[in-house]
């Protein structure tokens, strides 16, 4: 896990990334890449297969995302946060 901060829909805070995905989304002529960054959530009331996610695309917002219905277009996924840069106008924050 690594703690992100930056700012959503105008509220500036931290998240705990636990993830991060990357899709091709490939259906008519929308050939681009979303960037998914999978959110720690202990409590997890949401139904099974949902995970809440900072989704930068077109727009950067966090919301749920049903993960069976992106597989088929994931091309990386890692839980090796060290590798990966943090979403546009986010930062990582270091641990000393």
């Amino acid at each position: 896990m690594r703690t992100m901060t930056g700012n959503s829909m105008g509220e500036v805070g931290g998240i705990n990334v636990v993830e991060h995905i990357i899709t091709r989304n490939c259906w008519g002529n929308n050939r681009n890449c979303w960037e998914l960054y999978i959110i720690d959530d202990p409590e997890n009331v949401r139904p099974e297969g949902y995970v809440t996610a900072l989704v930068m695309g077109h727009e950067t917002e966090i919301g749920d995302v049903y993960l069976p219905e992106i597989e088929p277009y994931i091309i990386s996924r890692t839980t090796q946060l060290n590798e990966v840069f943090p979403a546009r106008g986010w930062s990582w924050v270091e641990s000393n």
